[in-house]
């Protein structure tokens, strides 16, 4: 039985529909959480969702965000907590039901964290004061991509 080789760039192949990405050669790129980079996967535009590897240093606070809808994430290293809800390590998954605003910590004193991250729909920042701050949505993630010359994979739908 053969099997699938990931092509040696970044860019989309179709094999009976199917995307096949040599990971390694997508740049790591700054991603709008302070500190974390990210590598972007796939944008499905008529879902409204995004797959990204999203990269965090150990012990580094995510900003307090809100999910405008579910997020998936595996644990590929490193960990992170939740303050009152427990903490997660590589080869753990997460289910984050929209709705949820958190403040994730990344475990400090090892690897940093670098998760496979399914996003339903945006997510958006919360101020201090309460109020909604910057969103991350597909449109934010393929101008980052964009920028940083990582899009050429990516199909919008738009």
């Amino acid at each position: 039985m053969s099997q699938a080789k990931a092509v040696a760039s970044p860019s989309r192949q179709k094999l009976h529909g199917s995307i096949m990405l040599n990971v390694n050669n997508i740049p790591w790129l700054p991603f709008p959480l302070e500190g974390t980079s990210f590598k972007p996967l796939h944008i499905d535009d008529d879902q409204g969702k995004a797959t990204i590897l999203l990269r965090v240093p150990a012990g580094q606070h995510a900003e307090v965000h809100r999910h405008l809808a579910a997020v998936e994430v595996y644990v590929v290293q490193g960990g992170f907590t939740y303050e009152g809800e427990g903490s997660v390590a590589a080869g753990d998954y997460v289910y984050e039901p929209g709705g949820m605003v958190h403040e994730p910590v990344a475990d400090s004193g090892g690897d940093d964290l670098v998760m496979f991250v399914v996003s339903q729909g945006p997510i958006v920042g919360v101020n201090a004061d309460g109020s909604p701050g910057g969103i991350i949505d597909n449109n934010l993630i393929y101008e980052l991509a964009r920028q940083g010359g990582a899009h050429g994979h990516l199909h919008r739908s738009l």
